[in-house]
C-alpha cells in the first residue's frame, strides 16, 4: 500500500473522500476508467466497506464518479469541472433570488477580484500571462471610441472584453469556484456598469488602471497587484455610486 494513501484508523468520512480524490489523480485514472470493487478499495485504504461505499456515493454526488448497479464505479471526471458546472447554473439564480443590494454585489466583486489577483500574482508564471495579455489588448482596442455619446453597443462591447480581462486574471488564481461567483456577480452587474458615461478622465483612468495591473503582474509584484486591483475595483463602485446618485437627482 502506498503510504502516501493510508489512513488512520477509524478516519473521518471526508477523508476518506478526498483519498479516493487523490487516489483517482495519483494513479491517472482516465474517464471511463472502472475502479476497484468496494472490498479492494477498503483493503488497501483500512477502512469498512460501508465507509466506501458512504465515500462513492459522496463522489457520485460530485460528479466526479457514476456508479452503475452491478457493474461498479467509474471515473466520470478527473477534476472538479462537472461540480463548478452545477455552481454555474445556480449560481445566478440563488444571486437573484437573494435580498442583494448593489453595495452588497459590489463588495462581493472587489473582495473576490482582489484576493485571486493577488493570489495570480503570487503563482504566474510568464508564459501563464498571454492569454490576461490578448484579454488586455482587446480591451483596450474596445475602450478607443468610447467618449460621453458612446453608443450601447460600443458600451457592451468594451464591457464584454474587459470581463474576459478580470475573468482571465480570477482563473490565473487557480480556483474555479471563486471564478464561476465572479462572472455571476460580473453578469448582475453589466446592466448598472454600462450605464456610466464615459468622460474623457474615466476613460483614462480605466486605460491607465488596466496596464499598471497587467504591468503589476508581469513583474510578480503581489503587493502592488493587491493596491491595483482594490483601486481598480474601488474606482468603479465610486463610479456606478455616483451615476446612480445623479441619475436620481440627489447630486447638483
Amino acid at each position: 500500500m502506498p503510504p502516501s494513501l493510508a489512513l488512520p484508523e477509524a478516519p473521518h468520512q471526508q477523508d476518506l473522500v478526498r483519498t479516493l480524490i487523490r487516489y483517482i489523480q495519483t494513479d491517472r485514472l482516465a474517464v471511463g476508467d472502472r475502479l476497484p470493487p468496494i472490498r479492494a478499495l477498503a483493503e488497501r485504504f483500512e477502512v469498512t466497506g460501508s465507509a466506501v461505499r458512504d465515500a462513492l456515493i459522496q463522489l457520485q454526488t460530485m460528479g466526479m464518479i457514476r456508479i452503475l448497479p452491478r457493474s461498479g464505479a467509474f471515473v466520470q471526471s478527473v477534476n472538479f469541472a462537472s461540480l463548478v458546472g452545477a455552481l454555474t447554473d445556480t449560481m445566478d439564480n440563488a444571486l437573484m433570488q437573494a435580498d442583494a443590494s448593489l453595495f452588497h454585489l459590489l463588495d462581493a466583486r472587489q473582495l473576490i477580484e482582489v484576493e485571486c489577483a493577488t493570489t495570480a500574482a503570487r503563482r504566474r508564471r510568464l508564459e501563464d500571462l498571454l492569454p490576461i495579455r490578448e484579454a488586455l489588448a482587446a480591451t483596450l482596442a474596445a475602450a478607443e471610441p468610447l467618449d460621453e455619446d458612446a453608443s450601447t453597443e460600443a458600451r457592451l462591447a468594451h464591457y464584454d472584453a474587459d470581463m474576459r480581462f478580470h475573468l482571465a486574471i480570477a482563473e490565473l488564481a487557480g480556483n474555479p469556484v471563486l471564478t464561476t461567483m465572479l462572472r455571476s456577480l460580473l453578469g448582475l452587474l453589466k446592466p448598472h456598469l454600462v450605464q456610466i458615461p464615459w468622460s474623457p478622465r474615466r476613460k483614462e483612468l480605466t486605460v491607465n488602471a488596466h496596464l499598471e495591473l497587467f504591468e503589476a503582474l508581469h513583474s510578480g509584484d503581489v503587493e502592488k497587484v493587491r493596491r491595483r486591483m482594490s483601486e481598480h475595483t474601488g474606482m468603479a463602485r465610486d463610479s456606478l455610486l455616483k451615476n446612480m446618485w445623479s441619475s436620481s437627482g440627489e447630486l447638483p
